[in-house]
């Protein structure tokens, strides 16, 4: 039986349940008949929803929607070279030096590509998400972190 999940999010197309996974744990502990499609992404049965997770700091959070695809994506915040890693990566007036601007914005990005797929480096430099709904979360964690959900039915 799987563990009570962190957050419920409810919109109206669908419901999304996030689970905080302990340390030792991982996502087919709640689904272990979790597949994987001819491009890497997990993916359950036919008709038995949808999954996605992150791990980061040996932590878990999986996204698990009955109608909809899902990406999520968890970091937590560490000393890098923000301006360097965002010119490379991001839209031209997405550019930053300050972690509190970088986290949020890459955390979306890897939500949103890992919801959707295509170009990984094309999502990257796109500074919009069409065709999905995307939220930056607060994950259930001490440490400073970014936690961001993307949707799409």
């Amino acid at each position: 039986m799987p563990p009570e999940p962190y957050m419920i999010l409810r919109c109206p197309e669908a419901s999304v349940y996030i689970y905080a996974l302990p340390k030792d744990e991982n996502a087919s502990a709640i689904f272990p008949q979790i597949e994987y499609n001819s491009l890497g992404k997990p993916c359950l049965p036919a008709g038995q929803g949808f999954v996605n997770w992150s791990n980061s700091r040996e932590e878990c959070v999986l996204a698990y929607s009955k109608e909809c695809e899902v990406g999520i994506d968890l970091e937590f915040y560490k000393n890098r070279n923000f301006e360097a890693i965002s010119k490379r990566f991001f839209a031209p007036g997405e550019v930053t030096s300050e972690a509190e601007i970088f986290y949020p914005l890459w955390t979306k990005k890897e939500a949103y590509y890992k919801c959707l797929g295509g170009e990984f480096f094309g999502v990257l430099k796109n500074n919009s998400y069409p065709n999905a709904k995307i939220w930056n979360l607060q994950g259930p964690y001490m440490e400073k972190h970014e936690l961001a959900l993307c949707v799409k039915c």
